[in-house]
């Protein structure tokens, strides 16, 4: 288990050695909007912030694990994203950020025009004026004609959603997943003429707990102040709740982070406040946490970086964990993307579970390459186990005995072609293994545009999922697309379900799914989906119904 942490850094210093000085990324941040069917999202950057079909994703969910993801489709304002891992279940509003290159931005600049003269005309050129204090001048960038304004100097301005949402799930006889909220998630820039941010995200939650009870919940998930961090102010520091920026493996935050950023895109920066808990009232003031980091770019695009952090925490006050985490990433702007990140947990006299001194206690890894007009590879492995702590970060209790043994590794291969008629053939493959079982799953299909009507996708995919102690085997037609009411996706499934030691009258049973997805524009910035999706076992039926509704300013 030690040579893991070893070998993962070598692919990615491997990628440091084949880095070509290819022009820089930008990134640019965006939240995700809405969801859609089978691991995808919806953002919100499209054409007119320059993205692209291809272009690379990352996310950042509360959670503290990003999640890397691939732009499929591209709207003028919105565009959708497709993560690597579509198992994940990810929450509307989370923050990420889409790279950009820098020359596609140098493109589309607009160029300056010379007025026609009539044929065989000679001209004069015109005596260029001397460029004015603020004007572009020989070596500068492109871009820069105009001294950008200072963060100060910007005109205050707020931005951010309104929404609300509601759920009623019937999951054989319960209701318990059923739900009610609404929230802002607010940012306020320049608010007192410093240049700072002031963000806040918040909502009314009613729903069932985790301790079964049925309540409602006034949750907070960000409020703070952030100020500095850029090439005017290289110092930055932000004070209230937030997930952590350098380091959002370390969770959210209530306290202080202050970090530091050179010329050259290295960081560095510490950070010292309450980890809540990450439940439905995420209460806080039980698990206190000092964290230190560092961040190595090899310029300021980022596209080459290496991370290493160490978080010590105490719960009430009783020392707990030592966290350390490496991480890196290679995103050059042709070529493999290699994406790493190593959780390491140190263990000292005060842990008695775990019979070894260092754990690793998660790893990430994921690598893709994508040929223009051609297809990709997506390859992603994921490593958890469940490290001893004091802290309570699971919904439930693990015994003892379950929690030294307990881990599972899962492996998974992406790949696509393009065919000469515009259609996309893809199959996915995953296997995974825990302390007691294994199982997997396979999938094969197509996507073709215009197959059923203009402007619309229409998915066909067969499958095959070996899960604890189920077997799956079912086809799945998938179709959506944009019409004068708004967004539909529709979803149907077909699949023979086998019991593992059932009785043998009740072992197989045929399994349909229906689902439906309609998003729509409402005017006022407003917009709404409204979702469906209904699973019938024999004479058993599951159902769920919603809808969100959110505005955007």
């Amino acid at each position: 288990m030690r040579n893991e942490p070893r070998s993962l850094l070598a692919v990615l210093a491997t990628g440091a050695l084949a880095l070509a000085q290819d022009g820089a990324v930008e990134q640019v941040a965006l939240r995700v909007s809405s969801l859609r069917p089978n691991g995808a999202c919806v953002v919100d950057r499209g054409k007119r912030d320059l993205v692209e079909v291809g272009d690379r994703v990352l996310l950042a969910p509360r959670n503290g694990q990003p999640l890397p993801g691939t732009v499929v489709e591209v709207g003028d304002r919105v565009a959708v994203v497709e993560l690597a891992d579509p198992s994940v279940v990810i929450q509307v509003g989370t923050r990420g950020h889409v790279m950009v290159p820098s020359a596609r931005r140098a493109a589309a600049a607009p160029s300056t025009s010379v007025a026609p003269t009539a044929p065989g005309t000679a001209t004069e050129p015109a005596p260029k004026p001397a460029p004015a204090e603020d004007e572009w001048q020989p070596g500068m960038p492109l871009l820069g004609t105009t001294r950008p304004p200072r963060p100060a100097e910007r005109p205050s301005s707020m931005t951010g959603r309104l929404y609300g949402s509601a759920n009623l799930v019937r999951t054989l006889n319960s209701w318990s997943q059923s739900f009610l909220n609404t929230g802002a998630d607010v940012e306020i820039d320049n608010l007192r003429g410093d240049g700072g941010i002031l963000r806040f995200h918040g909502d009314l939650n009613w729903s069932t707990e985790t301790s079964e009870n049925t309540g409602t919940d006034l949750r907070l998930f960000e409020l703070s102040y952030e100020r500095g961090g850029n090439r005017f102010e290289p110092w930055r520091w932000q004070v209230g709740r937030f997930l952590q920026r350098d380091m959002p493996e370390f969770g959210i935050l209530d306290g202080v982070e202050v970090g530091h950023r050179s010329e050259g895109g290295d960081r560095f920066g510490a950070s010292f406040g309450y980890l809540p808990e990450l439940d439905e009232d995420l209460e806080s003031f039980a698990d206190l946490q000092l964290a230190a980091w560092y961040v190595w770019n090899q310029d300021v695009a980022e596209r080459l970086s290496f991370a290493v952090g160490y978080q010590k925490t105490w719960h009430r006050w009783d020392a707990d964990r030592d966290l350390v985490v490496l991480k890196g990433r290679y995103l050059p702007l042709e070529g493999w993307d290699l994406q790493g990140a190593l959780w390491i947990d140190f263990y000292t006299a005060g842990d008695d579970l775990k019979d070894e001194n260092v754990e690793l206690s998660r790893a990430n890894l994921f690598a893709s390459r994508r040929w223009a007009k051609q297809g990709g590879l997506e390859f992603l492995y994921d490593h958890e186990e469940y490290p001893e702590l004091l802290r309570r970060e699971l919904p439930q209790t693990i015994q003892p005995a379950t929690l030294v043994d307990a881990h599972q590794d899962r492996i998974s291969l992406h790949g696509y072609v393009f065919g000469s008629d515009g259609s996309r053939w893809f199959t996915r493959l995953t296997g995974w293994i825990d302390e007691e079982r294994s199982g997997g799953a396979a999938e094969l299909g197509v996507e073709v545009d215009g197959l059923l009507q203009e402007r619309a996708r229409t998915t066909l995919a067969l499958f095959q999922v070996q899960g604890l102690a189920t077997n799956l085997f079912g086809g799945r037609i998938q179709h959506g697309g944009q019409y004068s009411f708004g967004r539909l996706d529709l979803l149907y499934e077909l699949g023979f379900v086998h019991h593992q030691g059932f009785p043998n009258d009740r072992d197989d049973l045929l399994q349909h799914r229906l689902g439906g997805l309609w998003t729509t524009d409402l005017g006022g910035n407003w917009n709404a989906t409204f979702f469906g999706d209904g699973t019938l076992w024999d004479d058993q039926l599951s159902f769920g119904i919603g809808i969100y509704v959110q505005r955007h300013f």
